[in-house]
């Protein structure tokens, strides 16, 4: 059996089957109840509001902007993908997103956020199963979004738990964004595809390093980024991310600018060279295999 979506994709039917539909709904509904919340839809204003204002929260007040309560309600009422993660009664995270063209049947996931109190209880885990169940419900098989590859623990969330792949590599992808985390610094994100096909996949596991593998990018003692040439015939190289370029970026910005142009003449060239990420290892390198010299 199948479920067709009519409608969102008329010149490119989506089927998913309903078994996928049904087992990405129990794990979603699984995640939210172990982290003791509820995530549903969003589209009242105040309750859109409160997404708004979560959001200027967890970007340091700089949020508001990112997508302002008219657009919200703009989304939610088209029925793009608007939801929010409450528990107890309070709001402590959200995510919004929206679909692709025809021609690719995905959700892409533009904004998601946690409140700082509620990091580490399983929220944006939950959001994210949630947010593939909706997906899958209305025939899409994927869903996408960008992120910093200098924050290694969403690098950690995208690669590991939750098994997504690295599609491309783009050099200030949003021009300056005046918010508290990336006031300052270049805007540098890996596009993330997180392929639903056959349902929601799996956790992994950090990746192992490689035999031969050849580290390009490491860290030096006082935290600043140390690069090295690989001989062209290397077919695996490994990229470092610093342990935490959020509070490098307010204690020591140079450093940070430093890291941003390493990885992105590392990491960045070896992707716009037909390179792929294969994982990411416990200690925080990408293990980027090359296709050769």
């Amino acid at each position: 059996m199948t479920f067709a979506v009519e409608g969102l994709f008329p010149a490119k039917l989506t089927t998913v089957a309903t078994e996928d539909r049904y087992r990405s709904r129990l794990m979603a509904e699984a995640a939210a109840r172990r982290a003791g919340i509820t995530v549903g839809p969003v589209g009242d204003v105040d309750g859109l509001t409160r997404i708004n204002r979560l959001f200027d929260t967890v970007w340091g007040g700089g949020g508001q902007d990112a997508v302002p309560v008219n657009m919200l309600k703009a989304l939610a009422h088209t029925g793009n993908y608007v939801a929010g993660a409450w528990r107890s009664g309070a709001l402590i995270g959200a995510a919004v997103g929206f679909a692709h063209g025809p021609d690719h049947p995905a959700l892409h996931s533009h904004i998601a956020g946690v409140m700082p109190a509620a990091h580490g209880t399983g929220v944006g885990y939950a959001l994210k199963l949630h947010q593939a169940a909706w997906a899958l419900d209305r025939g899409l098989t994927a869903v996408t979004w960008t992120f910093d590859p200098l924050i290694r623990r969403n690098a950690r969330f995208n690669l590991v738990k939750l098994g997504g792949r690295i599609e491309a590599y783009y050099p200030d992808f949003y021009g300056p964004m005046a918010d508290g985390i990336n006031d300052g610094d270049m805007t540098d994100r890996c596009l993330l595809v997180w392929d639903l096909e056959g349902g929601i996949p799996a956790s992994g596991t950090a990746a192992s390093v490689p035999a031969g593998g050849v580290v390009v990018l490491s860290s030096t003692a006082p935290g600043a980024p140390l690069t090295r040439a690989a001989d062209p015939a290397t077919r695996v190289i490994l990229c470092q991310t610093p342990p935490d370029v959020v509070e490098l970026r307010r204690d020591h910005p140079d450093a940070a600018r430093e890291w941003r142009l390493a990885l992105r003449a590392t990491l960045g060239q070896a992707l716009a060279s037909g390179a792929v990420v294969s994982g990411l290892t416990a200690a925080g390198h990408y293990v980027v295999e090359r296709t050769g010299g």
